[in-house]
């Protein structure tokens, strides 16, 4: 890249809440900047949002309006105007923004961070037309191109999968109890991550098991009354404890020791990478990106879709030998590290940007 040329980078997000596309616009921004692309962030949530503190912390330029349609349209094109390429992260902002695109010279970049087919009405008439305004789609996983493809056929679109990477830099965490098994759960709780497989299979533990066991969930949504009242009904020894929504990485991956992901469906899971950048094995469902990150027996374990008994049977193993945490871990981090770096990914969207 000629050193002179400096990028300008219009990264469209859904909002600033706390999640793994938002979580990775934010840090692909850190390393583009210090490699001649100057990146602002445009969110179509409401100003104040979890996140954007943090965007203003690292001195990342971020726009956020709080107006009629109307308006947020104008002054949402007036930003788009001044960059060179426009990034766009979720569907949401990509249906918001179409109406500029006829109007925008800036090439047009369309990320897939998750791996639904999007294969309602809606969605199928606005990618039909979004389709000729979009110079390059990507996607985080195979199963997100497979299942995008299969639904809207984009044959003029160049397409590729690049992965999600990570920054490493590791936490340090003060070791628990050895006796207490310290499980997490981070997301938005809704019903596609399942999350209430995790105290479903905790049920079907031994009580011994139960005594020493703390379930810690980061997030919010419509599925969160659920998890309380069936903690709640269980009149169990099990600690759960909800924090609500959290954006300091450093609380949420010091607060557990294993983290499990319930998902029907995942791309290139961001909380997976984080977490196992931070020497945290993890057990999730082998569905999408998950079998790509979670190396069987190597870095985690996999498991069918609410399979809880399988689940169970895996949080006992974890109880009964807690070095088996520390050794997957470590084989985690490992692993992240060699392959999953987000300068790697910065690298491969730079190429993009120039074409």
């Amino acid at each position: 890249m000629d050193e002179f040329v400096v990028i300008k980078v219009a990264h469209v997000v859904g909002s600033l809440k706390i999640g793994g596309a938002e979580r990775f616009v934010i840090d692909l921004c850190e390393v583009q900047k210090n490699n001649d692309i100057a990146p602002v962030i445009i969110s179509l949530g409401q100003p104040g949002e979890d996140l954007e503190q943090e965007c203003h912390q690292l001195n990342t330029p971020v726009f956020s309006f709080k107006h009629s349609l109307f308006i947020k349209l104008a002054k949402v094109f007036s930003q788009l105007r001044k960059c060179d390429v426009i990034h766009v992260h979720t569907p949401h902002a990509l249906k918001f923004i179409y109406p500029l695109l006829p109007f925008l010279s800036a090439k047009c970049i369309y990320t897939r961070h998750g791996a639904a087919p999007l294969a309602g009405s809606h969605w199928v008439k606005l990618h039909l037309k979004a389709e000729k305004f979009v110079d390059a789609i990507t996607f985080v996983s195979q199963e997100g191109a497979d299942n995008f493809q299969k639904t809207h056929d984009w044959k003029t679109v160049q397409s590729s999968v690049i992965d999600n990477g990570v920054l490493i830099q590791p936490i340090e965490k003060a070791k628990p109890e050895s006796a207490v098994l310290r499980v997490g759960s981070v997301g938005r709780m809704i019903p596609l991550k399942s999350q209430i497989t995790l105290l479903q299979a905790s049920s079907l533990l031994p009580l011994s098991v139960q005594e020493n066991l703390e379930i810690h969930y980061f997030g919010d949504g419509e599925c969160l009354s659920i998890l309380q009242d069936y903690d709640e009904q269980q009149h169990w020894p099990v600690k759960v404890f909800f924090h609500g929504m959290v954006n300091d990485r450093d609380k949420i991956y010091s607060s557990f020791d294993v983290l499990a992901v319930t998902s029907e469906t995942e791309g290139l899971s961001m909380v997976i990478i984080e977490a196992m950048a931070n020497r945290i094995p993890v057990v999730a469902t082998n569905v999408g990106g998950n079998p790509k990150l979670v190396i069987e027996g190597k870095t985690g374990h996999l498991f069918d879709y609410r399979d809880d008994k399988t689940l169970a049977s895996l949080l006992i193993s974890f109880a009964e030998d807690a070095q088996i945490i520390n050794t997957l871990g470590d084989c985690a981090f490992s692993y992240i590290k060699e392959n999953f770096s987000l300068e790697t990914s910065a690298k491969k969207y730079a190429e993009l940007y120039e074409k």
